[in-house]
């Protein structure tokens, strides 16, 4: 039986959109690979590189871990290639903007003279959503609030109308929209273009070293992104519903099904040259990533032994 550890950060990374490896071991996937992968936890996390489960690859505590390219990208442009992404988990944004009433008809157009209450305040996703503004001449137009670090209160505000817009993942809006307090507006995924949000990352020695046991993981990771794609949400919650113990039942059959039918997750594991390029360029120009030095594909992107 071939072993990886795998550091998923702290709790708050374990979000709904990252279900597949949950789903590859509650299937038996992994099992079937011969293959047995270990969870642990940082106490931090963070999709930066300073993040909990970013040293704990580096240091060799863990195999593997699960974060935004961005991090790759980053850590490339101060450190080198020492880190590489091997293997597609969400391919699209996954932020939504959600409100207290449906707008069927939404445009982005629409969020001109608007308040939109930032309720993450995730930096990548806040740059990100500016970077949208500005594609559509908006980035004067309307007004992005810091959200307070409450949660609950941020949501209550725009349900009170005290705010036109909630922009958060849908991991954490999918909860209030079941409770009926907000209705999901748009997905921010299409108007992002295919870009690989989130990947599994590990050291470029390390995947080497243990070839075999990533190709075997990366197999098990495209069958459960399969499954997802031909199952309803409904059946994907209840094989991962014991992994998000926390997390009412119903939200996680309405977070899924939204991240469904905006095609977030990944297609297949293969995390492609030109959807690279985009997010890199789309980083460069929200200032995340330093413009003057040019992230290579192939020097942080790997199949991890499974053929493109």
């Amino acid at each position: 039986m071939q072993t990886l550890i795998f550091n998923q950060g702290d709790a708050s990374e374990s979000r709904i959109y990252y279900c597949a490896h949950y789903l590859a071991e509650s299937l038996g996937l992994f099992a079937a690979e011969n293959l047995q992968v270990t969870f642990t936890t940082s106490a931090s996390g963070g999709h930066t590189v300073q993040g909990g489960q970013v040293p704990a690859v580096l240091s060799r505590e863990a195999d593997l871990t699960l974060g935004g390219p961005m991090v790759v990208m980053k850590h490339f442009q101060q450190h080198g290639a020492e880190l590489q992404c091997f293997c597609a988990s969400v391919a699209a944004n996954p932020w939504f903007l959600a409100a207290a009433q449906a707008q069927p008809d939404f445009k982005l157009s629409d969020l001109r003279g608007k308040r939109v209450l930032d309720v993450g305040n995730v930096g990548t996703a806040t740059l990100t959503f500016r970077w949208l503004l500005a594609q559509q001449g908006l980035q004067d137009q309307v007004e992005l609030i810091a959200g307070s670090g409450d949660q609950v209160q941020d949501f209550a505000t725009v349900a009170a109308g005290d705010a036109d817009y909630a922009l958060h993942a849908m991991h954490m809006l999918a909860p209030a929209i079941a409770a009926g307090q907000l209705v999901s507006v748009s997905s921010l995924a299409s108007l992002c273009g295919n870009v690989p949000w989130s990947a599994y990352i590990a050291r470029a020695d390390v995947l080497i070293e243990k070839a075999a046991a990533f190709a075997a993981f990366s197999r098990a990771i495209q069958q459960a992104l399969a499954w997802i794609a031909t199952h309803d949400a409904e059946a994907v919650a209840a094989q991962v519903q014991h992994f998000y113990p926390h997390y009412p039942f119903d939200a996680l059959i309405t977070g899924l099904a939204a991240y469904q039918q905006a095609h977030v997750f990944a297609v297949n594991c293969e995390i492609s040259q030109a959807d690279f390029n985009h997010f890199s360029q789309l980083l460069s120009d929200i200032g995340w990533l330093d413009p003057s030095q040019p992230v290579p594909y192939l020097a942080l992107v790997t199949q991890a032994g499974v053929e493109r």
